[in-house]
């Protein structure tokens, strides 16, 4: 064979890779993450969606895996190119496990979803997504780093029954503010619940500081909130 030609591997069939179902664990999935396989890590997240609900296993395994590739950086087992790279691996993974989305499932309430000003991460996001989608939200998510006016005018334009916006970093006060401020604003005399999600969700007093009408510090927490506003 050439050494000028590609060589060419056949595709791989997961069912075929020797991983049993119950063998699933945030290890398993670390790993894939970091090795770049999305179509295995894909593989891993609709075994463990067959025996629990999106919100279960985004909460329990994929955030378990996700601590451990962090764990791993810090401790200088693997370098922030393992780190990234398992991000990146992890959002095509879940682009592959998107709920159907069933005709009767795109006229339900909007959600909005968003990053705040110099916020980058997405992973948060995408899952909430699809855990909203998947309850029969129409969901708008507008992604990571979204000035406040910019945040503002889409609510402003548009029929918003719950806006949730997203930080990591404890100095995300100041852009958490300003966007929940765009969307009271926006809002007029309409009444639209704010969620404040991410790890800043996790400081003591965050949702009165930042104005939120509620801290998600879970999907599972946030998917219930949003249902309990279903109709306001």
């Amino acid at each position: 064979m050439s050494d000028d030609l590609p060589v060419q591997l056949p595709p791989v069939d997961p069912a075929r890779v020797g991983v049993p179902a119950n063998a699933l664990s945030p290890e398993l999935l670390a790993g894939l993450l970091a090795d770049g396989d999305d179509e295995l890590a894909a593989w891993t997240l609709r075994h463990a969606l067959d025996e629990g609900s999106r919100a279960m296993v985004f909460d329990g395994l994929l955030r378990e895996a996700m601590s451990l590739v962090g764990e791993r950086w810090e401790t200088g087992q693997w370098t922030i190119a393992e780190e990234h790279l398992a991000s990146r691996t992890l959002l095509r993974a879940l682009e592959q496990v998107r709920p159907p989305m069933r005709p009767e499932l795109r006229v339900g309430p909007m959600a909005v979803l968003a990053g705040v000003a110099g916020e980058q991460h997405m992973i948060g996001l995408v899952c909430l997504e699809q855990v909203l989608a998947e309850a029969g939200w129409t969901v708008a998510n507008l992604g990571a780093d979204l000035p406040p006016a910019d945040l503002g005018q889409f609510v402003q334009r548009n029929d918003v029954a719950l806006v949730a916006v997203s930080a990591n970093a404890s100095d995300r006060r100041s852009a958490l503010a300003n966007s929940i401020l765009a969307v009271r604003l926006a809002a007029g005399e309409r009444s639209i619940p704010v969620l404040l999600g991410g790890r800043i969700a996790g400081v003591p007093g965050i949702g009165d500081e930042v104005g939120a009408d509620a801290v998600a510090a879970s999907l599972s927490d946030a998917l219930a909130f949003a249902e309990a506003h279903r109709g306001s």
